[in-house]
């Protein structure tokens, strides 16, 4: 079953083969994530920072984060990708009760974290999640991307009608106990846009998969 970035691009990638949070993606439907904001949050200097997700949860439950909104922009709602008719819809999704970013039960929906960068946005990353697989659902379209090849390009279009156009430059399967996820959940730095989904053996034991594939581009 397939499956998953730096201060740039590419040196993301290496770091994240080195740090310490377990992350979830199961095989497992989660309950329907109550609320879903038409336009993306983008937060500017704030006496509160922005949350940062401890990982990427099967816990749906959102909890309403307390950043002030500073900027509205326009939320991405579908993503293309040009390997395999990668194709999904894509909803905003924020923290869970467990810390962890929320994700969409159905894998054929993607989750974007809310309260980082947008397509949109000159600065920061745009984080786009999705489970492989679920019960009751089936497989999902960011299943096929384990062997996606650098150079593909990836389309975002946002809620106005705009498109993005990314072009991927490294695919990485890292396991879940060391991913630098503040690393990738970054609102400053170069624009770029990070994939993340499950992957790798499937732990019958604690129902999840031990990797996540991490997929960083940056602009077309």
């Amino acid at each position: 079953m397939p499956s998953p970035v730096r201060t740039t691009a590419a040196a993301l990638v290496v770091a994240a083969v080195a740090a310490t949070i377990l992350t979830g993606c199961s095989s497992g439907g989660s309950p329907t994530p109550d609320g879903h904001p038409s336009t993306a949050i983008v937060t500017g200097p704030s006496s509160t920072p922005t949350p940062v997700p401890s990982a990427f949860s099967t816990a749906v439950p959102q909890v309403r984060a307390t950043v002030p909104p500073a900027v509205r922009v326009a939320a991405p709602s579908r993503i293309a990708v040009d390997w395999a008719g990668v194709r999904a819809e894509v909803r905003p999704e924020g923290v869970d009760d467990r810390g962890g970013m929320s994700l969409p039960p159905d894998p054929a929906v993607a989750g974007w974290y809310r309260y980082g960068a947008a397509p949109a946005s000159t600065t920061g990353t745009v984080v786009i999640a999705a489970h492989v697989d679920a019960v009751g659902y089936g497989v999902g379209p960011f299943a096929h991307l384990r062997d996606v090849p650098a150079g593909t390009t990836v389309t975002l279009t946002d809620t106005a009608g705009d498109r993005t156009r990314w072009r991927i430059d490294s695919v990485a399967l890292v396991a879940k106990r060391g991913l630098p996820w503040a690393s990738v959940f970054r609102t400053d730095g170069p624009r770029r846009l990070v994939l993340v989904s499950c992957g790798g053996v499937f732990d019958e034991a604690t129902h999840h998969y031990e990797s996540n594939l991490i997929i960083s581009a940056t602009p077309a």
